[in-house]
């Protein structure tokens, strides 16, 4: 029966008959001739432009010693490119392809960075692939300026009632936005939970709980406190003295 797997077998037979029994040499000559066909064609594919879509690194130049960002900067922007197919390959691949740079201007608050800024970053820095559109038109950035305080340290208020303490260092300087650093409270807090429940002098080094983005100068600081001999321990009634 002359069905269909029949007669592909027949068409796989006839295409094989000519390569059957041939000399070591033809093979190779074959497929060297089947291998220049396949980088010819690549070749002249890649000469034609196309249009594709990169995540294309960036690279950020503003003023980091007095200005910092509020949120994360993007590393890549997803990018609609259209361009020589050697040169979106090459940039797929991020073969000697520099990352855009962009000059954002750091004045605080939320500022946006133009379609033209970015645009014009990009397609330097690929030379000559033009940006078709990206998935927004602007860069939203929002930065502030940098502040420095010196402020004291001490218990909080619920804490100062039936503690005193004495901290090594007794100040610490905090740095970061100018939003934040400058609502610090003046004496600096240092979280009650932090502290030991005893009668006598306690020793203990306290890590600093600090807001997003803000350093200090130490990481840690020793506490020596002691009970207030008043003042009642946390949770403690008075004992009533009404008498019948």
């Amino acid at each position: 029966m002359d069905g269909p797997l029949h007669r592909a077998t027949r068409l796989v037979s006839w295409f094989v008959r000519p390569f059957a029994g041939q000399e070591p040499s033809f093979y190779r000559a074959v497929t060297a001739c089947l291998l220049a066909a396949c980088l010819f064609w690549q070749m002249n594919a890649l000469n034609k432009t196309y249009t594709t879509r990169l995540n294309y690194p960036i690279a950020w130049q503003y003023d980091s010693v007095r200005y910092l960002p509020l949120r994360p900067l993007p590393e890549a922007l997803p990018v609609t490119v259209t361009g020589q197919g050697w040169r979106l390959l090459r940039a797929n691949l991020g073969w000697g392809t520099p990352p855009a740079v962009l000059r954002p201007v750091p004045l605080p608050g939320t500022r946006y960075l133009p379609a033209e800024a970015w645009r014009r970053g990009l397609e330097t820095a690929m030379e000559g692939v033009q940006v078709s559109e990206w998935s927004g038109d602007t860069l939203r950035l929002t930065f502030d300026r940098y502040a420095t305080r010196h402020l004291s340290l001490a218990l909080p208020p619920d804490s100062a009632r039936y503690y005193t303490a004495r901290f090594t260092p007794s100040s610490v300087t905090f740095r970061g936005p100018a939003s934040v650093v400058n609502n610090l409270p003046d004496p600096y807090p240092i979280p009650a939970s932090e502290m030991p429940a005893s009668d006598t002098d306690d020793e203990t080094d306290v890590t600093l709980q600090l807001p997003a983005r803000v350093r200090a100068s130490v990481q840690k600081v020793s506490l020596t406190q002691k009970r207030r001999a008043t003042a009642l321990r946390p949770g403690q009634r008075r004992a009533s003295s009404n008498t019948r």
